[in-house]
């Protein structure tokens, strides 16, 4: 897990990897990071508006999530246009689809 947690002011980086394949959605081993959500935004069900909601993230706090990114839907959220999505843990073992450009990773 490549992780990145808010600590007051500072930033503490952290590295391990997991292979879980419930976490990644089209890799047998995959790496998850940790990032935080830049905005309150709904979680999709896929790399898309098409499927629906399935929960939301809150701006601020930290998730797991798969780090590679997922092309799919063309979207404009958070300052950007793009169309690659995060798989995210937003609430236990539910994961869900957030617009990439809502997050802030590990550097």
């Amino acid at each position: 897990m490549m992780g990145l947690t808010a600590l007051g002011a500072g930033l503490v980086l952290s590295a391990t990897f997991a292979a879980s394949a419930s976490a990644a959605p089209d890799a047998e081993a995959a790496a998850d990071c940790t990032a935080v959500a830049d905005e309150n935004r709904a979680v999709w069900a896929g790399p898309g508006t098409a499927e629906g909601t399935v929960g939301g993230v809150v701006a601020g706090r930290t998730y797991t999530a798969d780090c590679a990114l997922t092309e799919g839907e063309t979207y404009t959220a958070c300052g950007s246009t793009d169309d690659l999505w995060a798989y995210v843990n937003h609430a236990g073992e539910e994961w869900g689809y957030l617009p990439s450009a809502c997050l802030s990773w590990a550097s």
